[in-house]
């Protein structure tokens, strides 16, 4: 759900960094790992000393935007985002022509804090200034999160005579392959270039250690278990604070039911940025291994994160979605659904996040309409289809019901620690003899 979201985040979509790396040799030594991520505050300590010294400089502005980003990826520190921005505001009003970088991370700032369509005039504009490359995909990560897969797909289609495709187009077209069916795909299009990225002797250690959180994530909704732990390994050996590599070894191990495991890597993200989703998958290993008081205790912080942490709606949707699976706050959660379905239109996991809220509200009928358009781009995440499932179950659509619980276990016989059981027992009752 995060990488749908901008998590990054999922955000999670993480904002690429771009490596210019040309065709792939036969085979590529891995490159040390550039642990640029230790110097980041006294990089950014530095810079922010310059532009406080020189009234007129646009240039280390549009750096200090950049850096402000980077350490928000890295360290979780959300006001570094209105911090980002604020920089990159300042460059632009310097010098307004041919700022793409600038502009870029504008769009960057703006797409974490959920603003998507000023993102896309930031980024739009950023392309028409100097028709750079490096700005399309960008462009085309926003219109996905806006849910225009069609107008994604004419950009990845056709990239530009004057630059090969390079690790950060490919990761978009991952992506957008992931959304729209073709999980094979995108797995195999992502091991492609992850031999690239190691290579390159400037990926920093974050963005280098993100592409292996994707090839994790990408196993875990196949049931590739042993690859998506392969990789979850590989992510954090290259960048052990990665909290939503974290996050995500927190639901692998949830899924397959190893509390312990789960409860020490949600604890270790939560200590880095506590996101609802993150805080619910501690407190559902803390009930499970009979802590029900330290259980009620993580909830109370889940509701603080909707108070103190929730800046310009970027956590609605998470939000939405542990108070609608656990069947609390489903007031609260209508409106964060709300919310985030109005930013984004007809985007897979806003409608799946709305079908799934409205039918944990009993209205079943709302609830498909909004499943159905979560469904229409044949996403094969065992979530979505499972919830499609469900919904059709309560709306008389039986045929549907079997397809899409088959579906789900299909991608993943274990991609939940609750609803893959229950997929499982609900096909049961349907096929069993009338």
């Amino acid at each position: 759900m995060l990488t749908a979201g901008a998590i990054i985040a999922l955000a999670v979509w993480p904002l690429l960094t771009v490596f210019n790396t040309g065709t792939p040799a036969a085979t590529m030594t891995p490159a040390p790992v550039l642990q640029d991520y230790l110097g980041r505050s006294r990089t950014i300590a530095l810079e922010e000393k310059i532009v406080k010294r020189d009234k007129s400089d646009q240039i280390f502005r549009r750096s200090l935007a950049s850096q402000y980003l980077q350490r928000f990826r890295e360290q979780g520190d959300i006001g570094d985002i209105a911090r980002a921005q604020a920089m990159a505001q300042q460059s632009i009003a310097l010098q307004p022509q041919l700022n793409t970088g600038a502009r870029m991370a504008l769009a960057s700032a703006y797409l974490n804090y959920h603003n998507f369509d000023a993102a896309l005039r930031s980024i739009r504009l950023a392309f028409a200034a100097e028709q750079n490359a490096l700005a399309l995909p960008q462009e085309a990560s926003i219109l996905m999160e806006l849910g225009r897969y069609g107008a994604a797909e004419q950009i990845l289609a056709h990239p530009p005579r004057a630059r090969a495709k390079d690790a950060s187009w490919d990761a978009v077209q991952v992506r957008y392959l992931e959304l729209t069916g073709k999980l094979s795909d995108a797995r195999k299009l992502l091991a492609d270039v992850l031999p690239v990225v190691d290579a390159n002797l400037y990926a920093g250690a974050y963005d280098r250690s993100w592409y292996h959180l994707r090839a994790a994530q990408l196993a875990f909704e196949s049931g590739d278990d042993r690859s998506a732990q392969a990789e979850f390994d590989e992510c954090l050996r290259i960048f052990p604070d990665n909290y939503m590599a974290l996050l995500w070894e927190a639901r692998f191990y949830r899924a397959h039911k190893e509390w312990a495991k789960s409860l020490d890597a949600a604890t270790r993200s939560a200590n880095f940025y506590p996101l609802p989703q993150t805080l619910g998958y501690k407190a559902d290993a803390q009930r499970a291994l009979g802590d029900a008081r330290g259980a009620q205790e993580t909830d109370a912080l889940i509701l603080a994160e909707q108070r103190l942490f929730n800046v310009q709606g970027v956590n609605d949707r998470l939000l939405a979605n542990y108070y609608a699976q656990r069947h609390m706050h489903l007031d609260a959660a209508l409106r964060a659904a709300s919310d985030d379905y109005r930013k984004r239109g007809d985007e897979v996991y806003a409608d799946d996040t709305m079908a799934w809220t409205l039918a944990a509200r009993g209205d079943w009928q709302k609830a498909r309409t909004f499943a159905v358009r979560a469904t229409r781009w044949n996403t094969q995440d065992s979530e979505v289809q499972y919830h499609a499932g469900i919904i059709a179950v309560h709306t008389g659509n039986r045929a549907e019901a079997v397809r899409r619980l088959q579906a789900a276990l299909a991608a993943n016989p274990q991609f939940d620690a609750f609803d893959a059981d229950d997929a499982r027992t609900q096909l049961a009752a349907l096929n069993a003899p009338s």
